[in-house]
């Protein structure tokens, strides 16, 4: 009997399936348009396309998910109302935001609106009682104040409470206590506990962190929920059901519902896995992941096939402390509008024209002109080029157009080549900045292109920045959905422990690891795992005296008085790596104590093609090749362009450019002057013929 793995990943414009058989690696793919209102529709519809491609609901046995409903909520402001209960004297801490203040482009930007708080003060609540930095009780908590702090909020229409007191990290006894009162004064509330979400030193992340979490809770629950009472009503029956989590790693569906602070970058995270699987496959371990989609372009690097880890990171303006791959996101995609600020000038983002109506191309009512539409104008679109073979309305492209042409006084064409090179030049600037805050060469690295609409600003980008070859996975369009196969169920446990390495006690740390370690087994015995699948790897968040951050450094468990120099060497080296220098002369910190648990679930491994000969249709040679006219931004013309099915590429066929490679999930521009070949992966390699690469 077949047994199929399926990875389904929901995007702003399009919700991509991909499923694979376990035994015979056949592979069954599906793309539909997504469903903002209620993403699970477009999951479910997915699911039918591939069941009509005879795969039973009963032979499925594993899926893996990536979702952008936390993220939306967050990034569009449409959150549930949520109310705030915090230690008494400490309601300003969130308005303060921390160190928050305009940074990048926002610091010339006259018309900087600093990020809304999700809570404002008038759903604040302040709390008799009192912890201090010992975890000691020195003020009791006063239940009646509690209690009438939950009716108040309850009154106001709040429909999730994050609950944030100080030093709860270290005793969550109050926290755990107004969490019973919520449930006995309103059941229906939702609650998020500090000690719960992020149990970490430092107050206002963790209060961030927990509002962040109790924000986009409720639309996150009932989006699971929702969802896997479709996938039992239609047949699957499979326990193996799981969400990718923004720290590349998957999470029962059940338990993500829970922590919904977990899945801010769930999708973005399945592509970064993606390409460095495809880069580690294909011999290229230095990548810059460029997954380019229908509403937003996400970026991250892999170094020596690593993919940069942060311990916390910004999302629409909140901190967030949760462990997450290292990706920057910006408002640059295919449905991305172009525009005229107030001071007459062409702008083109954040906002995006989405999956309804999407670009005016689409002939779907969009009338606004996006980047897809300027695409169509300068030839890189056309026909039936986008998934399901959509058949794009190029007079519609331009009526669009002509709305932002016409007051700029210019014609169609100019305008649709400063829109591309408006989001172009965006897209190379953060490319730029995520390979200097790692401190790396461009000359070593090559960018592997995916989403639906990577593919066409790749090469552009890349010879931009300086990156001398772009590589296209054979399914680019899905290569999200896929990299949700390519991973193990993951969580990390953290405990805040601020103590100097050379004095601390080592029976206190292996007391402390001891508790991870128990709360990992539980864990797992709860999500349908033997405690003995878990592989456990113990760390140590560390610091030199004063600073205000810190690199995990893997710690032996149990710890012995003997290793402690061992720890700080293995310190000193990891810092030195990051940033280039290293104090060996001074003592360091141990900050927080980290867990990282991992169990190994189906995964699909990329296999090589069988290499054929050279095909001369794949090298676009043969009489009946269709040709496009296509926008040539070195020499400002129209050039006659091959266009080649990407169906029709063989290993080790060749190619050069100009070029336009379409297949059904993505379309692939080849400029003038630069060359591709096919490696037995299947993968477009191309050199860029970047300048000093």
């Amino acid at each position: 009997m077949p047994s199929w793995m399926i990875g389904v990943d929901t995007g702003g414009t399009f919700t991509d399936m991909i499923a694979v058989e376990t035994e015979t690696h056949e592979t069954k793919i599906a793309k539909v348009p997504s469903a903002p209102a209620d993403p699970s529709l477009a999951v479910m519809a997915a699911l039918e396309e591939l069941i009509a491609q005879d795969i039973a609901p009963a032979d499925i046995v594993f899926i893996a998910h990536g979702t952008t409903v936390a993220t939306n909520a967050l990034l569009e402001g449409k959150g549930a109302p949520t109310g705030l209960i915090i230690t008494r004297g400490f309601r300003a801490v969130y308005e303060a935001r921390g160190t928050s203040q305009p940074s990048g482009a926002n610091l010339i930007d006259p018309f900087y609106v600093k990020p809304p708080m999700l809570v404002p003060q008038r759903h604040t609540e302040e709390i008799t009682g009192r912890i201090n930095a010992k975890g000691e009780i020195i003020t009791a908590l006063d239940e009646g104040e509690a209690r009438r702090a939950v009716q108040r909020l309850k009154a106001k229409g709040i429909a999730s409470i994050a609950v944030c007191f100080l030093f709860s990290f270290l005793n969550n006894a109050h926290e755990r206590r107004v969490a019973e009162i919520i449930a006995e004064e309103a059941p229906d509330m939702r609650v998020s506990l500090s000690s719960q979400v992020l149990p970490v030193v430092r107050e206002y992340v963790r209060l961030s962190t927990t509002v962040v979490d109790a924000y986009v809770g409720p639309a996150v629950e009932s989006y699971i929920r929702r969802l896997v009472e479709r996938l039992r009503v239609r047949g699957i029956a499979t326990p193996q059901l799981f969400m990718m989590q923004s720290n590349g790693g998957l999470v029962r569906m059940q338990a993500g519902a829970r922590f919904a602070s977990q899945l801010l970058l769930s999708g973005p995270a399945a592509g970064l896995i993606a390409a460095a699987e495809l880069g580690n496959v294909t011999g290229y371990p230095n990548v810059v992941a460029f997954d380019m989609g229908g509403t937003s372009t996400d970026i991250g690097v892999v170094t020596d096939g690593y993919a940069g880890e942060a311990s916390g990171g910004v999302l629409a303006g909140q901190d967030i402390g949760v462990p997450m791959l290292k990706i920057r996101t910006l408002g640059a995609g295919g449905g991305t509008i172009a525009w005229l600020d107030r001071d007459g000038l062409l702008k083109v983002g954040p906002h995006s024209a989405g999956a309804a109506p999407g670009p005016a191309a689409y002939g779907r009512g969009g009338n606004r002109p996006t980047v897809t539409d300027a695409n169509v104008v300068l030839g890189a679109l056309g026909g039936a080029s986008l998934a399901g073979g959509l058949l794009l309305d190029r007079a519609a492209a331009e009526r669009a157009m002509l709305s932002i042409a016409e007051p700029l006084g210019l014609d169609l064409v100019t305008t649709a080549e400063g829109i591309i090179r408006i989001i172009n030049n965006k897209m190379a600037v953060d490319l730029r900045l995520g390979l200097q805050e790692r401190g790396q060469d461009p000359r070593r690295f090559a960018l592997i292109a995916f989403g639906g609409a990577g593919g066409l600003h790749a090469c552009d980008v890349a010879r931009m920045v300086g990156l001398p070859r772009v590589l296209v996975p054979m399914r680019p369009g899905l290569a999200c959905a896929t990299g949700l196969l390519q991973t193990a169920v993951r969580h990390q446990y953290l405990r805040s422990c601020l103590r100097r390495l050379g004095t601390v006690s080592v029976d206190e740390v292996n007391a402390l690891l001891a508790g991870l370690y128990t709360h990992a087994a539980f864990d797992a015995e709860a999500e349908g795992f033997a405690a003995t699948a878990l592989r456990l790897v113990p760390k140590a968040e560390m610091r030199y005296l004063h600073q205000g951050y810190q690199l995990a450094v893997p710690c032996p468990y149990p710890l012995e008085d003997g290793q402690r120099a061992t720890l700080k060497h293995a310190f000193d080296e990891i810092h030195r790596r990051t940033y280039g220098n290293a104090a060996e002369t001074e003592d360091a910190e141990i900050v927080t104590l980290r867990l990282d648990a991992e169990i190994e679930v189906p995964r699909l491994r990329l296999a090589p093609l069988g290499v054929t000969p050279p095909s001369p249709r794949g090298l676009g040679t043969g009489d009946d090749d269709r040709t496009r006219h296509l926008w040539n931004h070195a020499t400002h013309r129209f050039e006659p362009a091959r266009v080649i099915d990407r169906g029709a590429l063989a290993p080790t066929d060749h190619l050069d450019g100009p070029a336009i490679i379409t297949q059904y999930d993505a379309t692939t521009v080849l400029p003038a002057g630069q060359h591709l070949t096919v490696d037995r992966y299947g993968t477009l390699i191309i050199e860029t013929g970047a300048p000093g690469a």
